[in-house]
């Protein structure tokens, strides 16, 4: 993996700041494969590196991606303090960089008003600094919260929004989700086909990535989808896929069977 690669080079050559920056990297990518106990121990390095540096901004964003760890584990309250540390510490950037995983955080828990109002705040911050990837989260994290707020209609536009800016600048982190939330959006409306349909797109780059977390989601979403239609036994199939896949490498990840 090359952020192994340049961890090591930039630790030869004694450039702890770079080897923050590439642990930090890391600590994202293995979160996302599912590698949850290697994410957590590389962002808790990355932190001792940044406070051996005495550098506040690095300490800030190794803050932000502990607790984006953290919440992906489920533990809510140690979360919660790493990202609200971060906050104090961090410069105008991080401070809004934050916004997206508050809100993204706020989502995993159940929280619709909050992950709404974090979302709405890193939109206006993306926009301002015509930053596309942040605009698509932003989209992204907008609709999901609409969609648990029972806003349907917003959902619909938001998520649609993600997905097409997503599939033009082939950012494939938002465009799993972005179908997994409309696939539950129609389930919702009682369009099972068309919520089905949409989860074909997901299961073959969820595979490949890895993307495990969006693994586990979509295959949740399946699973009501067949408890809808009444097939019980393709409805128990793909919750215990969507349990299987949630414990990643041993570690529950913030997704979890639906039964």
């Amino acid at each position: 993996m090359l952020f192994r690669h340049d961890i090591e080079i930039c630790g030869k050559e004694g450039n702890q700041k770079n080897v923050c920056a590439g642990l930090q990297g890391l600590s994202n990518i293995l979160h996302w494969s599912g590698a949850l106990r290697e994410s957590e121990t590389t962002a808790r390095r990355a932190l001792s590196s940044a406070r051996q540096l005495s550098d506040q901004d690095e300490e800030a964003d190794s803050l932000y991606w502990l607790g984006v760890i953290l919440a992906v584990r489920g533990k809510e309250l140690d979360s919660a303090k790493a990202l609200d540390r971060c906050l104090k510490f961090a410069h105008r950037y991080i401070t809004y960089k934050s916004y997206d995983y508050q809100a993204q955080r706020a989502l995993w828990f159940g929280e619709y008003d909050e992950a709404q109002t974090f979302a709405n705040r890193a939109m206006t911050y993306f926009q301002q600094q015509r930053y596309e990837r942040g605009v698509i989260r932003a989209a992204r994290l907008q609709g999901e919260a609409a969609l648990g707020l029972d806003d349907l209609s917003t959902a619909d536009e938001r998520l649609h929004h993600a997905l097409a800016r997503a599939r033009t600048v082939n950012l494939v982190e938002q465009e799993l989700p972005a179908l997994i939330g409309l696939a539950e959006l129609r389930r919702r409306q009682g369009d099972l086909k068309a919520a089905r349909e949409l989860l074909e797109d997901v299961w073959e780059p969820a595979e490949r990535g890895p993307f495990r977390l969006f693994h586990t989601d979509a295959f949740n979403v399946l699973a009501q989808i067949e408890r809808d239609a009444s097939d019980h036994e393709a409805a128990v199939k793909a919750a215990t896929e969507a349990y299987r896949l949630a414990w990643c490498d041993g570690c529950a990840g913030a997704g979890f069977a639906a039964f």
